[in-house]
């Protein structure tokens, strides 16, 4: 009898170790890029195929459209890891004809370090007691719009 909630229990436990797969944005198929030209595409027919853009960028030759898409894997309490990413790049003529389509992976991507320093402010840093002594006072008692 107790051989049917230790194996309930198992089975509990193994589901929570499955992989949990999360797609972010937008990742359209191959057969959805292959409908689209450099040169005869425009934004409309972009537009209809892919949907809106993630983002999109004004530059001096004309626009450009983003879609971004990401594919992360997590297993149980592990880090999230990014298993895939798609970045597609279409640049558009002033008269919103594409010019250009260019897709990037994850192994295009640049690793950035953060830093750590601060930028100093100028003034001085109040304590909490400095804070609460110093507006004593300030405030009036009538409420406001009162004369």
């Amino acid at each position: 009898m107790t051989a049917i909630p230790a194996l309930m229990a198992c089975g509990i436990l193994l589901a929570a170790c499955s992989p949990e797969v999360r797609t972010h944005g937008a990742m359209p198929p191959k057969s959805a890029l292959s409908q689209i030209e450099p040169g005869k595409s425009t934004r409309a027919d972009i537009a209809q195929v892919l949907g809106t853009p993630s983002t999109t960028s004004m530059f001096d030759n004309g626009e450009v459209w983003y879609y971004i898409g990401s594919r992360h894997q997590q297993v149980s309490f592990h880090a999230n890891e990014e298993l895939e990413r798609q970045v597609i790049i279409f640049t558009f003529d002033k008269s919103g004809v594409m010019d250009e389509m260019k897709t990037l992976d994850k192994n295009s991507g640049k690793e950035i370090t953060l830093v750590s320093r601060k930028t100093p402010s100028a003034g001085h840093e109040l304590t909490i007691m400095e804070q609460f002594l110093g507006n004593i006072g300030r405030f009036n008692s009538g409420g406001q719009g009162s004369k």
